[in-house]
């Protein structure tokens, strides 16, 4: 209910009181002029509170609003017999102790109405202000704890048989590594990222990277990214994900093949066997051409493979309109079968990558590649690579249904000082959702050893289980070819991870 009418007349009637008091008998026209303005203005207030919907129907505040117009008319009929009397003779009425009375009373009401109106407009009534409470010891780190970078922990076991037959014989079981993952943003311009492998033949980084995301302080576009330290890599797009988090079990064969090594110290090991062999399979290559095909052994190629380098990466959104298109250039200290670059120049990269968005439930992924560095034998080897990834996913089954196939294709010229060699690979995959928790996948690829000394081609199955977005189950079996030799793999796969661990790239 609005209280301000009665606020305003209460405040016009003690105003008019004291200039009754300083009005004489000239002042005829003044005192007429009075009774005009308040009997308007009770005539006024009488309106709007009769037409005025109460707030609150309650029986209480209605009596109360009846009993203050009533006091108001009261003081207005007083007022009008001071005024006869004044205009008469100049002398006050007989009832002066009842106006002072009557005067007393309406000043109490306006001070009830006062506070009644700012207890309105400030709301209910505060209640007084809580004491506050001791302090507590706060266990796990309390404010110190939000400093600390975004951390996960991905863990890897896989179980294998392997042999001429599916069962054949038991692979053992091994833990395959633990990605242990920190990434939190150094400042509002940069990032970093790093992920560490721990396996039981030791620890390597597998990346850390500091990516400035707004190179605007330096007076760098805006639509240029630049990352530094230990990178993955921009060749194809499978190589952005790390093999925890793949698709299938095991890398594809040409990766295997030309960017595989092992974890920690023995990778130097190996590579000097690897060396070894070398050697001695060019001592006998004229004459058990045949006899080395047969002696490969698929058990000692890497399981995965990963293209890393140390250096520098410059990312550049080109500027196309409605498509995406990224340009990236990476100079690159590399280590792997194919590059070996860390005591001289760098090798360089070069990736075109373009991302289209066909319907409001596809999308298509294309990307060149190319990369030039020296080899083993310090001449210069290139790779071309091609890549393809397509991806559906409706928009009403979205949860239940995706379908996701991606394809690479890589050729290479490695010098060897007596000619060029000429390796090739690729792969194919494809995956299927058939449940909100359950994925289908299956994969056929090729790929020839960076000196062609061998070759190799494969094709797998794979049903995977995620039940939650913290732990994975995978079958898969893998039939390979290699060096002329047939096996059959059957791996189980279980994957769980903890923490905050960022998507990869799309």
């Amino acid at each position: 209910m609005s209280l301000t009418p009665t606020i305003y007349i209460v405040t016009v009637v003690s105003k008019f009181r004291w200039r009754l008091k300083h009005c004489g008998e000239g002042d005829g026209k003044m005192v007429r002029w009075l009774k005009i303005v308040v009997f308007a203005s009770l005539v006024t207030l009488a309106w709007g509170q009769g037409n005025s919907e109460p707030s609150d129907p309650r029986d209480k505040e209605l009596q109360q609003l009846r009993e203050r117009v009533a006091a108001l008319e009261r003081l207005v009929q007083l007022l009008k017999e001071e005024l006869s009397s004044l205009k008469l003779n100049g002398a006050a009425p007989q009832s002066q102790t009842q106006l002072v009375a009557l005067q007393q009373q309406t000043e109490e009401e306006k001070r009830k109405l006062e506070e009644e109106l700012k207890r309105e407009l400030q709301g209910v009534t505060q209640p007084p202000a809580p004491r506050p409470a001791p302090p507590s010891a706060v266990y796990g780190g309390g404010l110190w704890q939000a400093l600390n970078p975004d951390t996960s922990v991905i863990a890897n076991f896989r179980t294998g048989f392997r042999g001429k037959r599916p069962f054949a014989s038991f692979a053992g079981s091994e833990f395959s590594e633990a990605e242990l993952a920190f990434q939190a943003a150094t400042d509002p311009f940069s990032r970093l990222d790093t992920f560490i492998a721990v396996a039981p033949e030791g620890a390597e980084v597998e990346e850390a990277t500091l990516t400035i995301l707004d190179p605007t302080f330096i007076g760098l576009p805006r639509n240029l990214q630049i990352r530094l330290g230990k990178l993955l890599a921009p060749f194809g797009q499978l190589n952005s994900i790390h093999p925890p988090e793949q698709p299938f079990v095991d890398s594809p064969l040409v990766h295997r093949l030309w960017f595989g090594h092992a974890h920690g110290n023995h990778k130097h090991g190996n590579h000097n066997h690897r060396k070894r062999n070398h050697q001695d399979e060019e001592e006998h290559k004229d004459e058990h051409e045949d006899e080395h095909e047969e002696h490969i052994n698929g058990a000692a190629i890497p399981s995965e493979g990963l293209f890393t380098g140390a250096g520098l990466s410059l990312n550049w959104l080109v500027p196309t309109g409605r498509h995406l298109t990224w340009l990236t250039i990476a100079p690159l200290n590399v280590d792997n079968a194919t590059f070996q670059t860390n005591s001289g120049r760098p090798a360089w990269l070069a990736r075109i990558r373009h991302f289209r968005e066909l319907s409001p439930t596809q999308t298509l992924n294309l990307g060149l590649n190319y990369a030039f560095g020296r080899n083993d034998l310090n001449k210069d080897t290139r790779l071309f690579g091609i890549d393809l990834t397509y991806r559906w996913r409706p928009l009403r089954e979205g949860l239940y249904r995706s379908l996701v196939w991606q394809t690479e294709a890589y050729w290479g010229q490695r010098d060897t000082g007596d000619g060029t060699v000429k390796p090739k690979g690729w792969f194919t995959m494809v995956e299927y959702q058939l449940s909100r928790t359950l994925f289908l996948g299956a994969r056929y690829d090729f790929a020839q050893s960076p000196d062609k000394s061998f070759s190799g081609r494969g094709f797998s199955l794979a049903i995977t289980l995620f039940p939650s977005e913290f732990g994975r189950y995978r079958l898969q079996w893998n039939r390979l070819k290699i060096g002329g030799q047939t096996v059959h793999e059957v791996w189980l796969q279980t994957t769980f991870s903890i923490g905050i661990h960022r998507p990869h790239p799309l």
